[in-house]
């Protein structure tokens, strides 16, 4: 991986960005396709990962953070931006190869990269599910994440972060990686 890892990074904070500009104030209690969350749950997901994303890398410090709806302050869209600015600053300016201090394994900012750019590409689709609007993930950011994942395969599937693994309806970039993550995209 080189460097192009930072723009397809930026790229898929972009479209989640995208999205989320469509969230009225009274949507926040709409489901998502994750079942145990609604929007605000959702984006407040999002912005807990860019915020844990800065902590890494700036203060090399892991924070277990609580999905707490306080961190959405009381403009939500303004603290999304403020959260991903921050954190495409950062990235812009970190090594890829640089450790970053995690419980659980080894990590470089690399391979968190790899969870974030599938959050936001992903967590986009979702919330345009919820608003009951049409979303594609960028295919290049899609075949990127498939690409990421395989080595994974066996995480996927065993992990409570994920869904278990659908047959894709297309073969599009997009449609696999969501089927890979349990979601089902209908056919239009």
């Amino acid at each position: 991986m080189t460097r192009e890892i930072v723009d397809l990074y930026t790229k898929s904070v972009a479209s989640f960005g995208e999205v989320l500009s469509l969230v009225s104030l009274d949507s926040w209690d709409l489901p998502t396709p994750c079942t145990e969350w609604n929007t605000q749950t959702l984006v407040v997901h999002i912005i807990s990962g860019e915020v844990q994303l800065n902590d890494l890398i700036e203060n090399e410090t892991y924070n277990s953070l609580e999905l707490s709806s306080n961190i959405l302050g009381p403009d939500p869209m303004s603290t999304w931006r403020g959260t991903a600015i921050n954190a495409i600053d950062l990235v812009q300016k970190t090594p890829l190869e640089k450790e970053l201090p995690h419980p659980t394994m080894n990590l470089t900012l690399e391979r968190l990269l790899g969870a974030r750019i599938t959050d936001n590409a992903v967590h986009a689709w979702d919330l345009s599910q919820a608003l009951s609007r049409e979303h594609v993930i960028d295919s290049e950011i899609a075949q990127w994440a498939l690409d990421y994942w395989i080595d994974f395969y066996d995480f996927i599937t065993e992990s409570e972060h994920f869904a278990a693994p659908i047959e894709p309806t297309d073969q599009s970039p997009s449609t696999r990686l969501l089927a890979l993550l349990g979601r089902h995209v209908s056919k239009h």
